[in-house]
């Protein structure tokens, strides 16, 4: 099978930010780079404001949309597949028993602590009850390492200095001293998949190994059945739009380029990021940027002209079921997905996901083995699922961002809790 080519799913990609945007900000995000990236991204949509949704976007010759091409692959969860991600998810949940001996590299400590320069607490600098693991090279050099063979019950004062590019001017290259209390220390083990773990982590909602593994296996199936609807939408619209023939208007993917735009914003938004900031961190130029967002912008214009036009012919409408399938797929209801990216939005995707299931349903369809489709799967889920596209590009952008910013900011601060003795990097 060749490579399927992922197209903008514009709509899509704006609802999904729309929708991120309602919930709450990843916990390392500090208020003020929060507040930093609202307000760029406040002035930035301010500034194209003026760019309005234009009454046509121009002509579509459609092409012959029965009996695409369309290859399909069987769903396979297998017995393997179940026990690797129950295994990940063991492996991921360390036990930490309280240990009555010196604490050593790798323990977690139990800790209370209050930070003093010249003898005057300093803003951030304490916290109680806080879990430190010690090698972890998350607070600043020489605080962890000065917990090192201390016991439970212990008080130490730390004389540290703050780096001298530490983010916090009144604190940088100063000398301090933590005053900490270690409450307990614990040992990390492994823990050992049974029917206790079971009952912990699913917090009672299974009591058993094999419950747990009927539960996964699910899971895994319906997994599986949205990555190949995934998969199977791209094909089919990416045949339609490269076998019709567009005449779009320059209005139409100036709009369209500024949806993507703002779907971009909202994204970098929940992790503290601007585009300016995201192109710093990508080592790429505002002229990529800028071409990717033109391009997302002709192929949603393209993606508009084409569905409206099979509705039309077709005579389809939106129907409850169509809205219903919708609040499924995102875990929301139709007035919140209306309430946050607006009913036109929300529209045009119900109507999208409409057309694409007709193409589908009318498709020439090859069986494909799964066992060569497998990766193809995977990848197409976790790109659309992001609004990621090979033709357009800049919601993909976006959901790299994502794990720029995730990964940047954990590193920095993983807690305010620890406040200003983390180390900034």
């Amino acid at each position: 099978m060749r490579k399927t080519k992922l197209i903008l799913i514009a709509g899509a990609a704006a609802l999904a930010a729309a929708l991120a945007s309602c919930g709450q900000k990843p916990a390392e995000t500090t208020a003020a780079e929060t507040t930093a990236a609202e307000t760029a991204a406040e002035e930035t949509t301010a500034a194209e404001s003026e760019v309005e949704k234009p009454e046509s976007y121009g002509t579509v010759e459609l092409c012959e949309y029965i009996g695409i091409p369309l290859e399909v692959t069987e769903i396979n969860v297998t017995d393997e597949d179940v026990s690797s991600y129950i295994n990940a998810l063991v492996d991921s949940t360390p036990v930490y028993n309280e240990v009555d001996r010196a604490a050593e590299l790798g323990d977690t400590v139990n800790i209370d602590y209050v930070g003093k320069k010249d003898g005057v607490e300093f803003e951030g600098g304490n916290a109680l009850g806080y879990d430190l693991e010690l090698g972890s090279h998350s607070f600043i050099d020489g605080f962890e390492d000065g917990l090192v063979g201390a016991k439970k019950g212990d008080k130490l004062d730390l004389n540290l200095t703050f780096p001298e590019q530490y983010h916090a001017e009144d604190l940088a290259g100063q000398a301090v001293v933590f005053e900490v209390t270690v409450n307990a220390v614990k040992e990390k083990t492994d823990a050992e998949l049974n029917d206790a773990w079971v009952e912990d982590y699913t917090h009672g909602g299974q009591k058993t190994v094999e419950e747990y593994r009927k539960v996964i296996l699910d899971q895994l199936t319906e997994q599986q059945e949205r990555s190949r609807q995934t998969m199977e939408q791209n094909q089919v619209l990416t045949y339609a739009l490269e076998n019709s023939t567009f005449e779009v208007m320059p209005e139409a993917i100036a709009y369209e380029a500024q949806v993507a735009r703002r779907a971009m914003e909202a994204t970098l938004m929940q992790y503290g990021m601007t585009i300016d900031s995201y192109v710093e961190a990508a080592g790429i130029s505002q002229e990529d940027i800028e071409n990717q967002l033109t391009m997302s912008g002709e192929n949603a214009a393209k993606l508009h002209l084409f569905v409206d036009a099979v509705a039309e012919k077709e005579g389809f409408e939106i129907s409850e079921k169509d809205y219903q399938a919708m609040a499924d797929y995102y875990g929301v209801s139709k007035e919140l997905m209306v309430q946050a990216a607006g009913q036109d939005a929300v529209d045009f995707e119900a109507m999208y996901r409409h057309v694409g299931d007709f193409l589908i349903e009318n498709a020439e369809k090859t069986v494909v083995e799964p066992e060569t489709e497998a990766a193809d799967a995977e990848a197409a889920d976790a790109e659309a699922s992001s609004g990621a596209t090979e033709a357009g590009g800049a919601a993909g952008d976006g959901a790299e961002a994502e794990e720029a910013g995730s990964g940047e900011e954990t590193k920095a601060g993983e807690t305010e809790a620890a406040g200003e003795t983390k180390n900034a990097g």
